[in-house]
């Protein structure tokens, strides 16, 4: 199988499917020779692009950096779950973080920053301090933005970033002014804090005003019932209770006390738990129901109960003693009791807790523990509540066998000590609630303010210009590809011989016809015989002799191209004038009766010529004409005719060149392109061999090909090779084109003497 390369002609595989090594070295070397011949356009681009980014650069406003680094605190419970355990405050952290990075970047406290800023910028000195401020869409730039403005702009520069894992926030801002970056990013810190402590203090405003009402409420209440005592008492009611009265209105004022006190944990913690579920309702609705189905147990509601029952019992016996140390033993005992079965409870959570890692995924097990916590708080607060409603029934039924007097004087006196008592439980929380609206602090900490950068950290101007010259590299790549990519011309002597056909010489790129404004500068073997052009003529030369090994030697070579302007008068001239350097008698002979050229190197008359002696306008004497160089002949085309295609191959040509060869040993005929008109065919079939000359980087390939391929139908012995005009060594055979030139390039003198023997 083939596969193109990069010159037009295939490369073979191997027999397992690859590339031999020979394939890879000539496909890099195409690769060489590629960049070689783009090497001026590549450095050019590059160069360009490394320009244009230094302009750039160099114009570009230096922008500066600040950030400042805050800390986003759990949101601290309320004083009526005060006792709860801290770690059930904000379950999910960051969650609640995510939440305070979109209050962050929210309109509110973007336009507070805003005019926080415009305030700064108007009372400061210094206003070239100053950049976003300015409205920069005006052509003067001394306006100011309206804050609304400035607040949009805010979403653009400050960035928010949590860092991964913890509970702290960046705000990056950048701006050309390294004051305004450290004045927005301190501004935007400030402006957040005091909104989360305006927050914070507003919700313990309403417990605040909340617990007052309610506990002017319950002092009303205990006026009143302490009104009512009295009056009762004035009335001629019972005065005093006897001691066995006195303790049970006691005892139930003191489990109503802590009925209430267990009421108010439930309901914290019922409040707790529909906050967690509902969270964790998103994630795993299964999870909830397990645990549930866990608590519920009978054996571990058992041991909750009897737990709650002993601590009541423990609080009522212990307050009865007056002696301390004896309150202190009664309450040992129960705690000895309370123990074991507390024990007991620990593990049986401690199994529910691994059966429910068991069956939990990693990253939910933190948040299923929490779960489980306040689930067993919940239901350990309910048993509570309902072991403590248990004995204050049994009490009831005791306090309800009272003598009628002493029933109505023990019901005003209980209802004074748990008015009182409650009374108590909200003055005490409504204190807290006041203590800690006014040391409240807010959840938002600022660990770092913003400074001042001391360079700027955009742009990096040497990233930039390295990034610059890689673009432009890349480019200046990519134009070489597509550039060969799009050209369809042949390029080089290797593109003809995989293509089977044989290259007789290169001819390098003459500057001498470039440079000169004359004509004369073509016949560059009479010239400067010691030229590289020269030396490859000389090659020509010898290649032509020896291309056809034949009893009868090679005398009339027609010279051909595929299309005009590939330099074969210029190729036929020098071929001419080399072999007349041989002391061969040669004879230039122009055939191109439609557009010739010859006479204008040579600087003579175009007429009388080929065609005046074919129509018998003139002799051979007179059509023929000697040149600077001994032994070369030169007979022009002469006048235009009507019809140059049946001239030439008219009887009177062919016995023309047969009278010629008599007299020649060479006979060099130049002839117009193979394929615009049908004279080169025609002079094909009459002369010895021919040869094609195209032009290097211009030929089209496929008119090239295509007059190949019809020579070689035409009669291929005939066709002796190709000519590569106008070849450029040093960008396609680098690395020998120092060694050619060497020992081709002449001495001064020798070049100096050597023409002025020629003239």
């Amino acid at each position: 199988m083939n596969k193109p390369s990069l010159n037009g002609h295939s490369t073979s595989f191997s027999a397992n499917g690859k590339h031999s090594p020979k394939d890879q070295k000539d496909n890099l070397k195409a690769y060489l020779i590629l960049l070689r011949a783009n090497l001026i356009p590549i450095i050019a681009i590059t160069l360009g692009c490394i320009v244009l980014t230094l302009i750039y650069v160099l114009n570009a406003k230096d922008i500066y950096k600040s950030s400042a680094t805050i800390k986003i605190n759990r949101p601290q419970g309320s004083v009526l779950s005060s006792s709860l355990i801290p770690e059930f405050q904000d379950f999910i952290t960051d969650r609640h973080i995510s939440n305070e990075i979109e209050v962050l970047k929210s309109y509110r406290i973007r336009e507070t920053v805003a005019q926080s800023l415009i305030d700064t910028f108007n009372v400061s000195k210094d206003r070239d301090r100053f950049y976003y401020v300015f409205d920069h869409s005006e052509s003067n730039q001394t306006t100011v933005l309206s804050s609304a403005a400035l607040a949009d702009l805010l979403s653009n520069i400050v960035k928010i970033d949590q860092k991964r894992g913890l509970d702290v926030v960046d705000i990056v801002v950048e701006s050309p002014s390294k004051y305004e970056a450290m004045l927005i990013a301190n501004l935007y810190a400030r402006v957040y804090q005091n909104f989360s402590l305006e927050l914070s203090r507003e919700e313990l405003t309403t417990l605040t005003k909340y617990l007052k009402e309610e506990k002017e409420k319950k002092f009303s209440d205990l006026s009143g019932a302490e009104g009512d005592l009295e009056n009762y008492q004035r009335s001629g009611g019972l005065i005093l209770l006897d001691a066995q009265v006195k303790n049970l209105v006691e005892n139930i004022s003191q489990l109503e006390a802590q009925k209430n006190a267990a009421a108010i944990e439930l309901y914290s913690k019922e409040e707790e738990l529909n906050s967690l579920s509902r969270e964790i309702e998103r994630i795993d609705p299964t999870l909830t129901e397990f645990l549930k189905g866990k608590i519920d147990e009978s054996y571990l509601q058992e041991v909750q109960s009897k737990i709650a029952e002993l601590e009541s019992q423990r609080d009522i016996d212990s307050a009865i003693p007056q002696d301390d140390a004896l309150r202190q033993r009664t309450i040992e005992e129960y705690n000895r009791k309370i123990e074991p079965l507390r024990n007991t409870m620990n593990e049986k959570i401690a199994q529910m807790q691994a059966s429910l890692y068991s069956s939990t995924p990693e990253d939910r097990r933190n948040i299923a523990q929490k779960l489980l916590e306040a689930s067993v708080g919940v239901e350990s607060y309910s048993t509570k509540v309902n072991t403590l409603s248990r004995l204050l029934n049994k009490y009831e039924e005791q306090f309800s066998k009272l003598p009628t007097q002493s029933i109505e004087f023990a019901k005003l006196e209980r209802n004074r000590k748990a008015t009182e008592k409650l009374y108590l439980i909200l003055e005490e929380k409504y204190q807290e609630a006041k203590i800690n609206e006014r040391i409240k602090l807010g959840n938002v900490l600022v660990i770092a303010p913003g400074v001042e950068a001391t360079k700027p950290s955009k742009p990096n101007r040497p990233l930039f210009v390295f990034m610059g010259g890689l673009l432009g590299l890349g480019l200046g790549l990519a134009f070489a590809f597509v550039r060969n990519y799009l050209d369809h011309s042949v390029k080089s002597p290797d593109e003809i011989e995989a293509k089977g056909f044989s290259v007789l010489s290169w001819i390098p790129a003459i500057d001498e016809i470039k440079s000169s404004q004359s004509s004369k500068s073509e016949f560059i073997v009479a010239q400067m015989p010691k030229s590289p052009p020269s030396e490859a003529f000389k090659a020509l030369r010898t290649r032509v002799q020896y291309a056809k090994l034949e009893d009868k030697p090679i005398q009339t070579i027609l010279l051909t191209s595929s299309v005009p302007s590939e330099g074969k008068t210029t190729i036929s001239i020098n071929l001419a004038g080399s072999l007349a350097q041989m002391n061969k008698k040669v004879l230039l002979l122009d055939c191109d009766l439609r557009k010739p050229r010859v006479h204008g190197v040579f600087e003579i008359d175009r007429y009388p010529g080929l065609s005046d002696y074919l129509f018998s306008n003139a002799t051979l004497e007179e059509i023929t004409r000697p040149t600077m160089v001994e032994n070369l002949f030169v007979i022009t085309s002469g006048t235009i005719p009507p019809n140059p295609s049946e001239l030439l191959g008219s009887k009177q040509m062919i016995e023309f060149l047969n009278m010629l060869k008599g007299k020649y040993d060479f006979i060099v005929i130049d002839s117009p392109p193979f394929i615009s008109v049908t004279d080169a065919e025609i002079l094909f079939r009459i002369t010895d061999g021919t040869i094609l000359v195209l032009k290097a980087g211009e030929t089209p390939a496929d008119a090239f090909y295509r007059t190949c391929e019809k020579l070689e139908s035409l009669n291929s012995h005939n066709f002796l090779g190709v000519v590569f005009n106008n070849f450029s060594f040093k960008s396609s055979y680098g690395y020998y084109y120092n060694y050619y030139y060497y020992y081709t390039k002449p001495d001064d003198s020798a070049a100096v003497s050597a023409g002025q023997k020629v003239r």
